[in-house]
């Protein structure tokens, strides 16, 4: 059995560096997750009803009926539905986003700071990056990256900020707030990897800390990367004024604080609970998806949007259609990755574990060594490679699960940051980084060699300091 498991694993790391090439070299992520989690259900089942027939546990036709059922059905459906509370919070988050941007809340926030910051054109940079940044710590969906990024990169274009520095700092903004984003969080706390996590006492406090901190650390090294750029930049002194065809109808100044309720909501609970400290009664935290109705109301109603029911009717459908088609393809990439997760977590890792043995308990003696492994070679999270937990990464967490365990945060600490200090502002094939690049007319390597250097520095602090905070 143990050969048989040993000719498994090969067949699996086999399919699994097929995977990860495959997403390098720009495959549909759907497509490539679900042909592999039919053929890890397939293994997976071959191996189990042979240790299952070898050990008499199948005596008849429909015990074997019953456990090849059985896996299918943990994989198509135990592994989709139990992502269904995830799936949900991505929706509200989303359909919060499209309100702040089809309100035009975000285009009047954004034009009221470089109003603020005048003729200065480093200094508009700096506010209006902050500004975005803070932004996303509530704001979720490609769709609303871009809408956003509509507004903020023909600004800082038009002022002649360099292209370096406008897709740069709007991109390195957009992953900063991901940090701390809600949309963003629930992918982690929702998924089979790690979901145990979140029930264990103390750990919630531990990872906002964490959070939080990661948030300031990076913004502290965009407002660096900023500067940097800035000083090798031209055109420095090049004014802007809104043209005629953009002026629009004013928004009330209470219009501004609606992108920042979810987050603030959330964060004075959490401050309240961690001054009473963990020996008094905790007070309960308002749920995620409370946190974007609110929002949700507070931006049609100080927008007009609530004036009449016709009108309320028809904001209402209008941001949430927009919300709902800005993030399907990513909760359709996401159900299928619960559907790989499934099958790796309950089909392969059992092969993993018979054919490795304790060969790489090392791992789990040692973790600060494989922390600081994933931080030199950070950069193979680009193109969805396998340390992208959202790509081809996922293979590897999920041969890593077994061996880490989900009672231990280093499985999060190893994947947490890369998407967001990587991907998300390094990575041209991220949906939004494509986006900025074709709009601006900037070219890929340039901005691979512009943004990664800064990205790895983020990625290995963060890492780090996830290690120390969270182990």
């Amino acid at each position: 059995m143990h050969i048989f498991a040993i000719i498994a694993s090969i067949l699996l790391l086999i399919s699994l560096f097929t995977f990860v090439y495959y997403c390098i070299k720009g495959g549909n992520l759907i497509i490539g997750l679900f042909i592999t989690a039919v053929f890890w259900l397939l293994l997976g089942t071959v191996y189990t009803v042979w240790n299952a027939a070898s050990s008499g546990q199948v005596n008849s036709f429909t015990d074997g009926w019953n456990l090849v059922v059985g896996n299918m059905n943990t994989v198509f459906s135990d592994g989709p539905i139990g992502y269904g509370t995830t799936t949900t919070i991505i929706i509200f988050a989303s359909w919060f986003g499209r309100v702040i941007v089809d309100t035009g809340i975000a285009k009047a926030l954004i034009r009221k700071v470089v109003e603020l910051s005048g003729n200065k054109q480093l200094i508009t940079v700096l506010f209006v990056s902050i500004v975005s940044a803070l932004i996303f710590t509530s704001v979720f969906g490609p769709g609303s990256v871009m809408a956003i990024g509509a507004i903020i990169l023909p600004i800082l274009l038009s002022i002649g900020v360099d292209k370096k520095i406008a897709v740069g700092s709007f991109l390195m903004s957009v992953a900063a707030g991901m940090y701390v984003n809600n949309g963003y969080i629930s992918q982690f706390s929702g998924h089979s990897l790690f979901i145990e996590l979140w029930t264990k006492p103390g750990f919630e406090a531990d990872f906002l800390k964490f959070t939080w901190i990661a948030f300031l650390i990076h913004v502290v090294i965009m407002v660096a990367f900023i500067v940097f750029n800035y000083q090798f930049a031209k055109n420095k002194t090049k004014a802007w004024a809104m043209s005629e065809d953009e002026q629009e109808k004013e928004l009330s100044n209470w219009t501004f604080v609606v992108p920042f309720i979810p987050i603030v909501l959330a964060l004075v609970v959490a401050l309240i609970n961690i001054f009473r400290g963990s020996e008094a009664k905790q007070l309960t935290a308002f749920a995620p998806i409370f946190l974007f109705v609110v929002g949700i109301f507070f931006g049609l109603l100080l927008t007009g949007n609530l004036k009449s029911y016709k009108k309320a009717v028809d904001a209402t459908q209008k941001t949430l259609f927009n919300g709902i088609s800005d993030v399907a393809l990513l909760i359709g990439m996401l159900l299928v990755m619960n559907m790989f997760s499934t099958a790796a977590n309950k089909l392969a890792a059992p092969i993993f574990t018979d054919a490795l043995g304790s060969s790489l308990d090392w791992i789990t003696k040692n973790p600060i060594i494989i922390v600081i492994i994933f931080m030199v070679l950070a950069p193979l999270a680009l193109f969805r490679g396998p340390f992208m937990i959202w790509g081809s990464g996922i293979a590897l967490a999920s041969v890593l699960f077994p061996i880490i365990g989900s009672s231990t945060p280093l499985l999060l600490v190893l994947f947490y940051v890369q998407p967001v200090a990587i991907v998300a502002q390094a990575c041209p094939t991220q949906s939004w980084g494509m986006w900025a690049l074709s709009y601006s007319k900037y070219e890929p390597n340039i901005y691979i060699k512009t943004n990664l250097p800064w990205g790895w520095i983020i990625c290995a602090a963060n890492m780090l300091l996830a290690y120390f905070i969270l182990m």
